[in-house]
């Protein structure tokens, strides 16, 4: 009785596992910013709801994706880091490169300012403040779109961040960071849509923001494996993001009734 009772639930599993493979998806390698913001669940539902099929993201960092792309593991991302991009734009010519949308980043830290970030004319200066005053920063040290840019002001700040001993470099996807940063009340450069979802549970503020530099660019790639049904699925995704209909999605997300994402019209 036991054998026959395992055999049939073996083969029930065997068939379901069946059917299950049986659904069209597709798997992406992308940014923990766009989960955070709640944009990556709405573009699941929505691109389900138009072709019937399965968005299946890793939710990494830009340079852990792209090394995903590069690897074979998947044939789409979406980051937010332009000079990786371009370096892999060179090396492995995937079939399509689009910048398709944009935020912006901010520089958040606690209410008192002690750094007075508030105060800065320009990102870098801001960081350079913060450096100065010796003042707690949280870095997301992750390979991300995020650690690049914060990377690259603090070159433009003319400071070597570890030499700060209250520098803190976490390995933090972006939510956990502002968690952490709101716990320890430090600085952090945040996706502006990461805060704002966030903003109700945190006591952290946005200091500083506005500065061209902090212009926050998200690029869509295709790689060239056209002889897979995965391929053919990612290309399905990419032509519904790219058309009105994906259009739509990025200039209508809110949160908490602001309007987050930019189109960058072609």
């Amino acid at each position: 009785m036991r054998t026959s009772a395992t055999r049939i639930a073996l083969i029930a599993a065997a068939l379901l596992l069946h059917c299950r493979s049986d659904k069209p998806s597709v798997a992406i390698a992308t940014t923990t910013s766009l989960q955070a913001s709640g944009l990556l669940q709405a573009m699941r539902v929505e691109f389900k709801k138009k072709t019937g099929i399965t968005l299946n993201a890793f939710v990494v960092g830009s340079g852990r994706a792209l090394r995903m792309a590069s690897e074979g593991k998947v044939d789409l991302t979406i980051t937010h880091d332009p000079v990786a991009e371009r370096a892999f734009l060179i090396r492995y010519r995937p079939e399509l490169y689009r910048q398709f949308m944009w935020n912006d980043f901010v520089v958040a830290g606690p209410a008192a300012d002690p750094a007075r970030v508030s105060a800065a004319h320009s990102a870098a200066e801001a960081f350079h403040r913060i450096h100065r005053s010796t003042s707690p920063f949280l870095s997301r040290n992750d390979e991300s779109g995020t650690h690049a840019k914060e990377r690259s002001l603090w070159r433009a700040a003319g400071v070597s961040p570890e030499s700060n001993p209250h520098y803190m470099p976490m390995g933090q996807a972006m939510a956990q960071l502002l968690r952490s940063a709101d716990e320890l009340q430090g600085y952090a450069l945040s996706d502006r849509a990461t805060y704002d979802g966030l903003a109700p549970t945190l006591r952290l503020e946005i200091l500083y923001a506005g500065d061209p530099t902090l212009r926050n660019l998200y690029a869509v790639t295709l790689m060239r494996r056209p002889n897979s049904e995965e391929y053919r699925n990612a290309r399905t995704f990419v032509d519904w993001l790219l058309s009105a209909d994906g259009r739509r999605l990025v200039e209508s997300f809110e949160i908490a009734g602001r309007r987050e994402l930019h189109w960058i019209g072609q």
